[in-house]
Order: structure tokens, then C-alpha cells, then sequence
């Protein structure tokens, strides 16, 4: 079981008092994922918000590309690995996380019952995980909690949009 302390190291709970996370606690458990192994793939019920305590995660998709879309990607010849041809097709890498980081919440906060993408361990990982009705019971019970995950929810989200326009000026001037 987490303590204290190893959820004050998450991003998603920065701000938060040792009293209003010591009140999560109960709500959080905590999992091992082992190398190259599937946290979820596309399609699988969501679950919660993960949280990662130590390892690396990759969040991707698999691409669903026609014949001309294929072509224009090779013929960019994006020097990336973001848009990668694998055994089971192309696939984007949507983000490496590490330590601190979270993922799974667009998910919760879109409504879905079914993952868009897929989280695979690029190491052995530990993970806490926050479940989707104990998210969702936070808005009731612990108001000012929930608006300061929230709030850091936004402030990874504005970040991630900024990254994302540099990733798409880059590919668009091949800079």
C-alpha cells in the first residue's frame, strides 16, 4: 500500500495537503507491471487513473493508414520514432511517462467506458492506481480535493498541447 508521501510525488496530487491525500489513500492501490507488458490495450475497459511510482510507461495507438497516407508518411521520411510500421502495423507513440507521471485520465474525464490507446511497461513498473468510482465519488465528497487534481490535470493537459504543436510544426516543416 502507498504512503503519504509516495503519492505527494505525483504530479496528480501536487497542491494537495498531507491530510487530503492521507484521505485518498484507501482509495489507491497499488500494482507491479512487468516488462513489456500490457498496463491496457485499445479497447479494454477502463479501469482508473495510473500513477506511476518507478518505471516507464509508452502510451501508443495503432494507426489505421490507407495506401496513400502509408506513402506519404514514407515519403516525409519523418526521422522519428513517434510513427513507426511494426509486425502489427503503424503505430504513434502518444508519450513516454516515468516517474510521477499519469495517464488514463482522458478516459475518466471524456466518459469512456473503453481505452483509445494502449500503455505498454518499457521496465518493470510500479503503478498506483486510482480507481474510475472513486474518481468519480471525489466530486461529491471532497470538492476542493477534486478541484486541485483537476487543476493539475489541466496543468499536464497545457503542457501536452504545447508539445504536441511543436511535434506537429516538425513534421509539417521537417525541422
Amino acid at each position: 500500500m502507498p504512503t503519504v508521501e509516495d503519492l505527494k510525488k505525483q504530479i496528480l496530487f501536487d497542491g494537495l495537503s498531507d491530510e487530503e491525500v492521507a484521505k485518498l489513500l484507501p482509495n489507491i492501490q497499488k500494482v507491479t507491471v512487468v516488462k513489456n507488458n500490457y498496463v491496457f490495450k485499445e479497447g479494454d475497459s477502463t479501469t482508473g487513473i495510473y500513477m506511476i511510482h518507478s518505471g516507464r510507461i509508452e502510451v501508443k495507438r495503432k494507426l489505421q493508414l490507407d495506401t496513400k497516407s502509408k506513402m506519404l508518411v514514407m515519403l516525409r521520411n519523418i526521422q522519428s520514432d513517434e510513427i513507426k510500421h511494426t509486425a502489427d502495423g503503424w503505430e504513434t507513440r502518444f508519450a513516454l511517462l516515468g516517474k510521477g507521471q499519469h495517464f488514463g485520465e482522458l478516459s475518466i474525464l471524456e466518459g469512456k467506458k473503453k481505452h483509445g490507446a494502449e500503455a505498454v511497461a518499457l521496465e518493470d513498473t510500479e503503478l498506483f492506481i486510482l480507481n474510475t468510482e472513486n474518481f468519480m465519488e471525489l466530486e461529491t465528497t471532497a470538492t476542493e480535493t477534486m478541484v486541485k487534481i483537476m487543476k493539475a490535470i489541466a496543468r499536464v493537459m497545457s503542457t501536452n498541447v504545447r508539445a504536441l504543436d511543436k511535434r506537429i510544426l516538425k513534421a509539417l516543416t521537417g525541422q
